[in-house]
């Protein structure tokens, strides 16, 4: 335990650049001393999130930027090596704002109100990649989309676009858990074999290769009645032209225009919102931190019951990170992309 890996911002992505190695440079430093209340957290596993574009991107975004030259800002799991701090101890299993690196100085008393708190887990599930899965914010961002902002009932047509990502691949099983008929919209007949096989949706649509419009006619006779939406432009629009009376569309994310150079136009088919009396409401998981073991409890009961499942694609190696956080804008991932840093301890 003598030196930091880190990766750090080497330039700033065009918008028709897909994340690479190019963009960052990697440094070893020696490991940071810590000081009264603060501990190092060794780095097990790093999670991934297309919202980690906007860090680095130069257009407008919700989240703080990152500077040319600093280490890359990320939220992953870490096992607690060293503390000044008398809440945590060497040992302990610890979720936080830990970057791109190998070890990292946390001190609780100073959190950044943009970044997601830190958090002790108590009574982990291994492997620990849980944390940043179904029961880490991949979970409870589909939790609270669901069944806060869509108002999930039972007997539900629910649509999830992007479902074989991450958090498309929690939000298809929750639906299912609440007793609702679950439709992913994928990429291609891998994809959607595998949200039916692993993520348990009832029926997909791949979009490749198929006419969306129509499969949802074929599919969704009535109409949707939540449309789980991580992807926004055609898709979104397509959707909203087969909606239920009084239908709820969750705006969680927008991977297929937020990086487009020149901006993009809204929705052409909102005008649907009123002749079904539905709602469209976007939402940020940050709005929900004081709610998280709310999510925590009943995700890890559903979990310990065999209802949800952790599914994850996973990396070995901090040198992969630059390609596993790419691998979200390629399309390659299914489940919820991580990369493992380090073994779980014992």
């Amino acid at each position: 335990m003598t030196s930091n890996r880190q990766w750090r911002l080497k330039r700033h992505p065009e918008p028709d650049e897909v994340i690479a190695t190019e963009h960052f440079s990697f440094a070893e430093t020696p490991i940071a001393d810590i000081g009264e209340g603060e501990f190092l957290l060794k780095t097990l596993v790093l999670g991934t999130s297309p919202a980690q574009r906007s860090y680095i991107s130069k257009g407008l975004s919700m989240h703080d930027k990152i500077a040319v030259g600093d280490v890359m800002r990320g939220r992953g799991t870490g096992v607690v090596v060293q503390s000044r701090h008398p809440d945590y101890a060497e040992g302990d299993i610890v979720v936080a704002s830990t970057g791109w690196q190998d070890y990292s100085v946390q001190s609780p008393g100073h959190q950044n109100p943009n970044v997601l708190s830190l958090q002790k887990v108590i009574d982990p599930v291994r492997p620990l990649t849980t944390t940043l899965g179904v029961l880490g914010s991949a979970g409870a961002t589909a939790y609270f989309g669901l069944l806060d902002v869509g108002k999930l009932r039972p007997g539900d047509t629910v649509v999830v676009s992007a479902a074989a990502g991450g958090i498309g691949s929690c939000a298809g099983q929750i639906a299912r858990i609440a007793g609702c008929r679950v439709i992913g919209i994928a990429g291609g007949p891998a994809k959607c074999a595998w949200i039916k096989e692993a993520a348990g949706y009832h029926a997909a649509i791949d979009y490749k290769n198929e006419d969306v419009g129509d499969r949802l006619s074929e599919l969704c006779p009535n109409g949707v009645d939540v449309f789980f939406d991580n992807v926004g432009g055609e898709i979104l629009d397509t959707v909203l032209m087969h909606l239920a009376l009084n239908a709820r569309i969750v705006i969680c994310g927008f991977i297929a225009t937020d990086y487009k150079e020149g901006g993009y136009s809204g929705p052409r088919n909102y005008v649907n919102l009123v002749r079904k009396r539905a709602r469209m409401e976007g939402f940020f998981i940050f709005d929900y931190r004081t709610r998280f073991a709310e999510a925590d409890a009943r995700l890890r009961a559903w979990f310990d019951a065999g209802k949800l499942v952790n599914t994850v694609d996973i990396d070995n190696g901090l040198e992969h990170m630059p390609e596993t956080l790419g691998s979200l804008f390629r399309g390659t991932n299914c489940g919820i992309k991580l990369c493992q840093v380090a073994p779980d301890p014992d």
